[in-house]
């Protein structure tokens, strides 16, 4: 019931009240419909995209720039990697997070922060808004 009401509640945010705007870059369905229910129920506002590819054309276009970027690193054709050093040309101080379930090895000297899946609900937030808030 408290769920319940509390899911209700933030849903009826406007956009602008919510926690922060975020592109999401997935290509496993299962992994990117979960992911986004945690978000969203976390009052983030999601968009999500299943290729580096697709993310690019969607940050391009957007009319409002996105707060943060979190992104798979392995996936066809553009690694999530690679994905962030191009919006961090174009965006040098949006926070962009990486995600893998391969490890750190991907992603030695990296300069992003990499969260390891499986990752929890609450570590997924948090990250976030370390990336977000400070």
């Amino acid at each position: 019931m408290l769920d319940e009401l509390v899911t209700e509640t933030l849903s009826a945010l406007p956009a602008g009240a919510r926690a922060g705007r975020l592109l999401y870059v997935e290509d496993n369905p299962q992994i990117a419909e979960l992911t986004t229910m945690m978000l969203e129920d976390a009052a983030f506002d999601i968009v999500c995209a299943a290729s580096a590819e697709e993310a690019l054309r969607i940050a391009d276009a957007a009319a409002i720039p996105f707060d943060m970027v979190l992104t798979d690193v392995v996936m066809p054709g553009l690694s999530g990697v690679q994905l962030a050093m191009r919006l961090n040309r174009r965006w040098p101080d949006m926070p962009v997070v990486l995600t893998s379930g391969y490890g750190d090895e991907l992603v030695t000297g990296r300069q992003y922060e990499l969260l390891s899946k499986p990752f929890t609900r609450g570590s997924l937030i948090e990250c976030i808004e370390r990336n977000l808030f400070n």
